[in-house]
């Protein structure tokens, strides 16, 4: 079986409120994580949301469904109970800095069950653990960007 933990802790440039909401916006992944194509909320309950998401690699395309719990605007949890998963874990939290900004923890956990998916899940995981928290940076800084650029414009 494969597994793959992954721990990442980042200063960024962007207030705690900001990337809670970055992060919670899950049908926006597909714009900006790599190998996402698909996620959708499938239903909500008091305190967060279930998912499905499809990644993918190649032509080789994994669906599985999540469950979300958010504790606004410090932490997210993400599971899945998904049956090629011996267990799936993502820990986000979120602390404002003295200097401005936010602190980052990103905490990544997964065990592949299945065999068949065990190639795909491989680069997959890996993939998705590496590159996850630049992706969300990198909107964030984005985004805001666009907000500076849109307020500088002169009115005509």
């Amino acid at each position: 079986m494969f597994k793959t933990a992954h721990r990442e802790s980042r200063v960024v440039a962007v207030s705690t409120e900001r990337m809670f909401d970055l992060v919670a916006d899950v049908e926006r992944y597909p714009e900006f994580l790599p190998l996402m194509r698909e996620a959708r909320i499938i239903g909500r309950h008091a305190s967060g949301y279930e998912t499905e998401q499809v990644l993918m690699l190649g032509l080789l395309a994994y669906r599985f469904r999540t469950h979300t719990e958010l504790e606004p605007p410090c932490s997210i949890a993400v599971t899945s109970a998904d049956r090629h998963f011996r267990y799936f874990d993502i820990r986000w939290r979120f602390a404002p800095v003295p200097e401005g900004g936010c602190r980052i923890d990103f905490a990544l956990d997964c065990e592949v069950r299945s065999l068949w998916f065990k190639p795909l899940g491989d680069v997959l995981v890996a993939q998705m653990a590496l590159t996850t928290v630049n992706a969300f940076a990198a909107r964030a800084r984005r985004l805001d960007a666009g907000q500076t650029l849109s307020v500088q414009r002169p009115r005509t």
